[in-house]
């Protein structure tokens, strides 16, 4: 069946056909629950996070006046939530033995060193996120894996565009820092 389009399926919820958002489920799905999985790190907590969000966003939805899209409101619902379920105290901290060294070297023993050095990357930069306050790890989520401006970015977290600019600069210094201390204790290890 083609998707009829988000304000379709909004307006069938409001008229009373609640059977209609299992359309909007369906198609933001995933992406609530990448959000929800890069700001607080783990699975069980994403997948009850997002429904959580889900929840708020069908219960809230008659205050929705259609003045901006539909993800990007779903989206503040969705990072609200993860900031409230991280604040709460539920959330299992990152530790140091969730990256060992091993991982890390045991990557040049792939196929091939470009296939390795890809996968080293991609470790890193998940460390390097999952060591970010909570409120900026859902920043750089926003921006880098969900493609949103920052305009975006400032209506869902509510601050402002030179707040959002900054906050994503410091970001990205705390991830590259991080990144350059594990490089530094591999190459001790293993040097």
């Amino acid at each position: 069946m083609n998707y009829k389009g988000d304000i379709f399926y909004l307006n069938e919820v409001l008229r009373g056909n609640t059977s209609a958002y299992t359309f909007i489920v369906d198609r933001y799905q995933d992406k609530v629950f990448n959000l929800a999985m890069r700001i607080c790190g783990n699975r069980e907590e994403a997948e009850e996070i997002s429904q959580d969000a889900f929840l708020k966003a069908f219960r809230a939805l008659p205050n929705f006046r259609f003045e901006s899209g539909y993800a990007t409101w779903l989206y503040k619902i969705v990072y609200n939530t993860s900031i409230s379920y991280l604040r709460s105290g539920r959330k299992e901290k990152v530790s140091l033995e969730d990256l060992p060294a091993e991982k890390v070297v045991s990557a040049g023993y792939r196929e091939t060193e470009e296939v390795a050095e890809m996968e080293h990357r991609k470790l890193m930069v998940n460390y390097a996120l999952q060591k970010l306050g909570d409120e900026e790890k859902a920043i750089i989520t926003l921006y880098y894996y969900e493609d949103m401006s920052v305009e975006e970015i400032s209506e869902i977290t509510s601050l402002t565009r030179d707040n959002v600019k900054i906050r994503l600069f410091r970001s990205r210094k705390k991830m590259l820092e991080t990144i350059r201390n594990i490089e530094t204790l591999i190459d001790i290890n293993h040097g």
